[in-house]
């Protein structure tokens, strides 16, 4: 069976990127012929990768249509399967070339906004529509407010994009989503349960042996010396440097407030980088927390391995939240905030502790239980690991996606 895998991007930026990669990896373990066409990027694969350039661009013009219609074609394929966002134009080709499985990994289907938050940081409820419009020229949105001078030109073309984009995608064979949030979102916007379909990611973290330390000199130097300083315990945030969504402030307020020893290091890059680290400055926590920029994966499971606790922070409604399963490979117990999809891998008191959102006071009590703890600690990463191995493998993932692209 012939699957193309179409994804916007093809490298490593984020969870979404990293799912991309381990999914076609898995397809062609499976015996799939799997291609992957896409905007640009490199993973390692050994599925071949077609660029288009008109897969990139926002719009298309009647020579790019044919373009990428062309590549399409050539590509055979039994089924397409639809990993990110494309435009009503994109996905109108798709459509028209060969069955289509879609797998919405965020909000962007149906929030014009980006992420389904206010711009006071509070959660949007309301359905993709005229509420948008209303919200956008009174208190507006995280991702969808006036710059400068108010238009209408400007949200009403976003919206309608938003508009066309989802009726298209009722269209699709299947619609996959990772949580029982997500599809109660959807199912929120207008799309058909009988298409709906809950696929739970998988991660390929493989933990260390216990017996094993994590090797410091495979880090960046500035990250290694950080964790050599001394001997407290490691905190470890994975996330893009974004704000609010990624509630990384919040996260600093309490690490100030947290008055156990303890260092934090903050895994990733973002355009908040430096506001934060101005934070962390002005609050009196520089030496208590390190920003390592964007670290490989392989650097990635060296501070997963070395860290105490793994907290998630994140004020948005997270549609699952990847880093859960990172921190259960290797039986670390997380902290996060009770938004989203996290109570779908964070069992609280059993795999980890949930705060309200965004109450940073809280946190601090949770990191600090922990911390006070040990050995409740390491009780509740042991469980998460087992609960990971029982309900989000990578067996049982591909072989529901297989029977899905197949069926």
């Amino acid at each position: 069976m012939r699957i193309l895998v179409v994804t916007t991007r093809w490298d490593l930026v984020g969870g979404s990127e990293r799912y991309a990669g381990a999914v076609v990896r898995g397809l062609c373990d499976r015996g799939f012929l799997v291609r992957v066409l896409t905007g640009g990027g490199h993973q390692e694969s050994s599925a071949e990768v077609l660029i288009s350039a008109e897969l990139a661009a926002p719009g298309l013009n009647r020579e790019g249509a044919g373009a990428l219609r062309e590549t399409v074609r050539a590509a055979a394929p039994d089924v397409i399967y639809l990993l990110s966002r494309v435009s009503a134009d994109h996905l109108r080709i798709l459509l028209g070339i060969a069955p289509l499985v879609r797998f919405v990994q965020d909000h962007t289907l149906f929030c014009p906004g980006l992420n389904k938050l206010h711009e006071d940081a509070s959660a949007c409820s309301s359905p993709l529509g005229q509420v948008c419009l209303e919200r956008y020229f009174s208190t507006g949105c995280s991702g969808f407010k006036p710059e400068g001078s108010p238009s209408l030109r400007w949200p009403l073309k976003t919206l309608a994009a938003n508009l066309r984009e989802l009726e298209l995608s009722g269209q699709a064979k299947l619609i996959l989503v990772a949580s029982d949030y997500m599809r109660r979102e959807l199912l929120r916007a207008g799309l058909s349960p009988a298409r709906l379909r809950v696929l739970p990611y998988f991660t390929n973290s493989i933990a260390m042996p216990a017996h094993d330390s994590p090797t410091l000199a495979a880090l960046p130097a500035e990250t290694a010396e950080f964790l050599a300083a001394d001997d407290a315990p490691l905190l470890l945030t994975p996330a893009r440097l974004t704000l609010p969504d990624k509630g990384l402030d919040y996260l600093l307020t309490a690490l100030g407030q947290l008055e156990r020893r303890a260092k934090l290091v903050i895994a990733g890059d973002g355009p908040a980088r430096d506001h934060l680290q101005n934070k962390a400055r002005a609050e009196g926590l520089s030496s208590r927390v390190h920003f390592s920029g964007w670290l490989a994966p392989a650097e990635l499971e060296s501070l997963l391995c070395a860290a105490s606790l793994v907290l998630f922070p994140s004020i948005w409604n997270e549609p699952f939240g990847l880093v859960g399963l990172e921190a259960m490979a290797h039986a670390k117990p997380v902290v996060a905030f009770d938004v989203g999809g996290v109570r779908e891998w964070l069992i609280p008191g059993e795999t980890g502790l949930l705060c309200p959102a965004r109450d940073a006071a809280a946190f601090s009590r949770a990191m600090a239980k922990l911390l006070d703890d040990p050995h409740q600690a390491q009780t509740m990463g042991a469980r998460g690991q087992a609960h990971l191995k029982a309900n989000f493998s990578r067996e049982r993932h591909l072989a529901l996606l297989g029977e899905w692209l197949s069926g």
